[in-house]
């Protein structure tokens, strides 16, 4: 009995560290290219840019070659990135999961949430 109860805590152990393995923390730094459809037409696409300051993340979006909007309360843990952006007097608040080469979200605002998406751009 002491046997059966050993191997089923290796068992478990395994299985709990293979879980964990598999989610490793992707490295979210880089230019990803982001279309939201159903956002008003000047915002449908455009690329977000992410850099990392010590321990800290930063972020902007960039819409067209000249017109960049810094992010705030950038946070990204557990392959979840989040930020607030201040588009035409308005925020809004931008939450993603980020996987090796895309990442899939949503973007709310007073109007609603909209689903967004983003293809990380070859270096």
């Amino acid at each position: 009995m002491k046997t059966v109860r050993f191997l089923m805590i290796v068992m478990l152990v395994a299985a709990v560290s293979t879980t964990v393995s598999a989610q490793k923390k992707v490295d979210p730094v880089g230019t990803w290219t982001y279309e939201a459809a159903d956002a008003p037409y000047e915002y449908t696409e455009g690329d977000i840019i992410v850099a990392k300051d010590g321990k800290d993340y930063t972020a902007e979006i960039a819409l067209g070659e000249y017109y960049k909007v810094k992010a705030s309360s950038v946070t990204y843990e557990k392959n979840e990135l989040a930020f607030k952006v201040y588009i035409e007097g308005e925020t809004v608040s931008i939450k993603a999961t980020v996987g090796k080469d895309s990442m899939e979200g949503t973007a709310s605002y007073t109007d609603g949430t909209i689903p967004i998406t983003a293809k990380k751009k070859k270096q």
